[in-house]
């Protein structure tokens, strides 16, 4: 079996602030400081969202700006594949800007940005609205602009049609394969997280195709782990899950980094650095 790559998602997305956790990251320096105890830890991915300094909510502005001091930042700290999100930018902006900005961001020297494979409804309050937005023309433009600019699509699936959607992106050869899947089990909306549903996931991928499991909440590490034992590759913190235990805040994004790596451990599958994360998902 393969090494196992940790993905560390930082910053919380669109549903963790300060509110949620007095320990999301917020500003350069928290971000920065968090990334490294992260890779220290054992993440050899980074995924980043840009967030408030003040609030650690969502920035509901331009968020390039931030994620172009990010890079840059973390660049001259750690060596470590950064992710960018997609997200963001879309508060008060037409789907023309939305465009720019995505286009912008793969220009900024991340290695990999994240891509959510297909419209879908939300689960909670959103200001902008209960649709998500992601119609295929869009995501051919996207993936077109990433590789481009030698950016790495992390395609984001929720349910079984976005992973037909990343098929068809493959056979019209906008992306060269393999592709690297993140299956995200929300539950709600999406993929429940339960072994027999990652299972027939999985069993959908052409085999060359490399992927990743992330759950919100209590199921995170244990989805973590199934991927694991399966042969898969992780995401674990704050975006997805603020806990280290039941009742227990998390107090930096590296307590679950360990916990991955705890499993892993236990399991005897060892830990993929980031050079050795960018030889596998074709990186370099």
């Amino acid at each position: 079996m393969e090494k196992l790559i940790i993905t560390a998602a930082v910053t919380g997305g669109e549903y963790v602030s300060k509110e949620t956790t007095p320990y999301v990251p917020s500003t350069v320096d928290e971000i920065v400081a968090e990334v490294v105890k992260c890779v220290e830890a054992g993440a050899s991915i980074v995924h980043l969202h840009a967030k408030d300094p003040v609030t650690g909510e969502a920035y509901s502005g331009d968020p390039n700006p931030f994620m172009k001091e990010y890079v840059e930042r973390i660049r001259e700290e750690i060596d470590v594949v950064i992710n960018l999100t997609t997200g963001g930018g879309r508060v008060g902006n037409p789907p023309e800007v939305w465009d720019k900005l995505v286009e912008a961001r793969c220009k900024l020297g991340s290695e990999m940005m994240s891509l959510n494979m297909g419209t879908m409804n939300r689960w909670a309050e959103h200001p902008t609205g209960e649709i998500f937005l992601n119609t295929v023309s869009m995501l051919e433009r996207w993936c077109g602009y990433m590789v481009k600019h030698g950016v790495k699509p992390e395609h984001e699936v929720y349910d079984t049609g976005m992973i037909n959607i990343c098929k068809q992106i493959a056979a019209k050869s906008i992306v060269p394969e393999p592709l690297h899947v993140q299956f995200v089990m929300v539950g709600r909306t999406g993929f429940l997280p339960t072994p027999r549903m990652l299972q027939y996931c999985v069993d959908l991928l052409p085999e060359n195709w490399t992927w990743s499991v992330c759950a919100l909440g209590r199921n995170q590490i244990p989805m973590a782990a199934i991927a694991t034992v399966m042969g898969g590759h992780v995401r674990v913190g704050f975006e997805d899950n603020v806990f280290l235990r039941r009742g227990e805040l998390a107090k930096s994004n590296a307590d679950l980094v360990r916990k991955a790596v705890n499993i892993a451990k236990e399991l005897e599958r060892p830990i993929a650095s980031p050079d050795e994360t960018r030889e596998m998902l074709g990186l370099k």
